[in-house]
């Protein structure tokens, strides 16, 4: 073998590509801004952080709340396995190591509001998240905690709703077809994701701006957990047979991981898009056109001068 000639053909095709990388990242600026937005926010970081507190607090708060309220989170809980597509075996498998009464029992009213301050941490990572991204000085201390909580807690009621969207209007026997589901379902999501940026970020950020990200998401998500559902059983059983409970634990964490990096994308997109100039100079002759039409057929709705109005 030789190794000269291959370390040749290696850096030609190393140069090659970087140049043609590049040509691209100048004929298309955008690209450009959003690799450097990637590196600017420490992506994977972010992603790695946010995947942490929803294991390490989100879950937790999940299963103690299921021992407390259950009429209340059961569904929460159910929502939440379904898009992470645990499948039964997974759900069964996690549910079969706790004890609701045991639960009740060692955690107490005491053990249970510390459990639902921890989980604010989760909420917290995603603000960092949203301010990092739009640049903007981070809120914390009582009034950033108190926000992250009631976000929290609306996040909850949300996942609620959307259990039992999710069983009345999606599959054959909804009551209207899967390709409508969808998109009934991603709206819901999509307001959702608008609502916690613009909550999370104390209306920093004007609604317009965050529109784009808050679809992004919504789509991205609900194909994500779709998509979940049917990959993710299989995965969580071959974890389960090697490693009992835990490999499930490693199954949401690698869940969590690529639904993070869903958010974190969609939202970081969602930016670049709607700050590049040529973005909002299509929006802004789209707005214009759309008020002229509306001038135009009020114009027409008008009565004429010499004609009386009609009594």
């Amino acid at each position: 073998m030789d190794l000269v000639a291959l370390r040749e053909r290696a850096t030609a095709t190393y140069r090659l590509r970087r140049d043609q990388a590049k040509d691209l990242v100048d004929r298309i600026p955008i690209l450009g801004r959003l690799l450097n937005e990637i590196v600017r926010i420490e992506f994977i970081d972010r992603c790695m952080l946010i995947a942490a507190q929803g294991l390490l607090a989100l879950i937790p708060m999940l299963v103690v709340l299921a021992a407390f309220v259950p009429n209340i989170t059961g569904d929460a809980v159910e929502a939440f396995s379904n898009a992470a597509g645990l499948g039964n075996r997974g759900q069964d498998g996690v549910e079969g190591q706790v004890d609701p009464d045991q639960v009740r029992a060692q955690t107490g009213l005491v053990g249970l509001a510390i459990t639902l301050l921890s989980a604010t941490s989760f909420a917290r990572a995603i603000q960092r998240m949203y301010e990092r991204i739009w640049d903007v000085r981070h809120i914390g201390g009582v009034s950033g905690a108190r926000r992250c909580f009631l976000w929290l807690f609306g996040w909850l009621i949300t996942l609620q709703m959307v259990g039992a969207l999710r069983g009345l209007v999606d599959g054959p026997g909804g009551l209207i077809g899967e390709g409508l589901g969808f998109g009934v379902q991603a709206l819901t999501f999509s307001l959702l994701w608008w609502v916690t940026a613009w909550v999370l970020l104390f209306g920093r950020v004007p609604w317009h701006e965050l529109v784009v990200g808050a679809v992004l998401t919504g789509v991205l998500g609900l194909t994500y957990n779709r998509a979940s559902s049917v990959l993710m059983p299989r995965y969580v059983d071959a974890n389960s047979d090697q490693f009992g409970t835990l490999g499930v634990i490693l199954a949401i964490s690698t869940w969590l991981i690529g639904f993070a990096a869903v958010m974190v994308g969609a939202a970081l997109v969602g930016r670049v898009v709607s700050e590049d100039p040529t973005v909002r100079k299509v929006v802004s002759s789209g707005l214009a056109l759309l008020a002229e039409v509306r001038r135009q057929v009020r114009r027409l709705r008008r009565p004429p001068a010499d004609e009386p109005a009609a009594r």
